[in-house]
């Protein structure tokens, strides 16, 4: 009698040790596939940053700015003679 509870109790133990590694593995593969999933967002984000500082740098270039005041807004350029000083008003100078 002890030896068929002996050897139920063996194999009993080992299903339970062989269910919980099965889980154990199935838990990996998830996490693996969640953080292969994360790594490639943050690639993509990580180079989309780098799209938007350099879109920043040329935005921030005085020619880029004047390329686009002339091109879009259809501002001119002034010469220094042209400038005229409006004096304030309630002001006596």
């Amino acid at each position: 009698m002890k030896k068929k509870t002996f050897i139920v109790l063996f194999l009993t133990v080992h299903v339970l040790f062989i269910t919980l590694q099965i889980d154990k593995q199935s838990k990996m593969v998830k996490l693996s596939y969640a953080k292969q999933k994360k790594e490639q967002t943050f690639k993509v984000l990580l180079n989309e940053k780098q799209q938007l500082i350099n879109q920043l740098h040329t935005l921030r270039n005085k020619q880029s700015i004047k390329a686009y005041a002339q091109n879009h807004l259809k501002m001119k350029s002034l010469k220094i003679k042209q400038v005229q000083r409006i004096p304030a008003h309630g002001k006596h100078s």
